[in-house]
């Protein structure tokens, strides 16, 4: 009968430390989906700014810790944070470019200036004022630092949606992620002006959506934007006429797509004016006589770009290291 006791305390014993570690691990679960939340948020607010993608980074960081120690690096569950996790990267390195790539520029030609002044003064004995200029110098080198780490947040967002890519590519029945993490990486290319990487993963987004239902209006928008940065790439003017009539092909492709869509009537009529606009201003620019194309960056009615809480898988996060 003792030994009946004892077993039967054992068995309660144990149903108690699992109920306590189920309810523990919910708490965890509902913690990290409000800190997901939370940071998807503040990330498609409507106004973005560098320090509001900062706290959005934190929190994605804090998710990614969690769901990786507990689904592993590769799992499907690490997907939504590790995607999102890249974009709110490369928005803020963006916004930080934006902001602050004039005013660094002059700083790193004042440094110049300012080092040939503090060489200059070397050899005139310049003491006091020798110092002042140091003193100047460093601020400038503080300067160049923001600039490496913008530099940083960029190559890390790369890593993390080329990763998702490679993890997504695993599994069947995600064209529309690979698409939007292509698109990601198209549009990161563009931004560091790196065009032909840029246009090459714009078409493998074009060519992953090829037969999926319904998805006609990111179809049209991914053809604008290869449109785009073929625009962009046409600086060779042996072959700019061929890369313009290319761009007008995009467009004209757009505006087929979008005429396929079940639209209601009107809600479709300022894009597609607009874009027949754009196609004949392209036109136009590989002909000396009509004159030359803008470089238009439009986004035309398309929504803007948001970071998404699509699911999307990927491995382990290449996080920033604290300063």
């Amino acid at each position: 009968r003792e030994s009946t006791r004892e077993r039967e305390r054992e068995r309660e014993d144990c149903a108690m430390e699992k109920g306590k570690a189920a309810v523990a691990v919910t708490k965890e679960e509902e913690e990290d989906k409000k800190r997901y939340q939370k940071a998807l948020e503040i990330i498609n607010a409507t106004e973005a700014t560098p320090e509001v993608c900062e706290e959005a980074i934190d929190l994605l960081t804090q998710v990614l810790e969690y769901r990786c120690g507990k689904y592993g690096e590769l799992s499907a569950e690490c997907a939504p944070a590790f995607y999102n996790y890249g974009l709110a990267l490369f928005s803020k390195a963006k916004l930080e470019n934006d902001v602050f790539g004039a005013p660094v520029q002059k700083a790193m030609v004042e440094k110049a200036i300012k080092q040939l002044k503090e060489d200059e003064q070397k050899e005139q004995g310049g003491g006091k004022e020798n110092e002042e200029a140091g003193e100047n110098v460093e601020e400038v080198e503080g300067e160049e630092d923001d600039v490496e780490e913008e530099e940083n947040d960029m190559e890390l967002a790369w890593r993390n949606l080329e990763t998702a890519r490679l993890i997504y590519a695993k599994e069947e029945g995600h064209e529309r992620e690979v698409a939007d993490v292509y698109t990601a990486l198209a549009e990161l290319s563009m931004e560091r002006e790196d065009f032909e990487t840029s246009i090459s993963d714009f078409k493998s987004a074009l060519k992953t959506l090829e037969g999926v239902s319904g998805a006609e209006r990111n179809l049209a928008e991914i053809h604008y934007k290869l449109c785009l940065a073929l625009q962009l790439s046409a600086k060779d003017p042996s072959s700019k006429a061929g890369i313009m009539r290319e761009a007008a092909e995009e467009v004209q492709k757009a505006i087929s797509v979008l005429r396929k869509t079940d639209a209601k009537p009107g809600e479709l009529e300022g894009i597609l004016e607009e874009l027949e606009e754009k196609r004949t201003e392209l036109l136009q620019s590989t002909n000396p006589v009509m004159g030359g194309a803008g470089g238009s960056s439009s986004q035309l009615g398309f929504d803007k770009p948001k970071l998404s809480s699509k699911t999307v898988v990927m491995q382990a996060p290449v996080k920033r290291q604290k300063l």
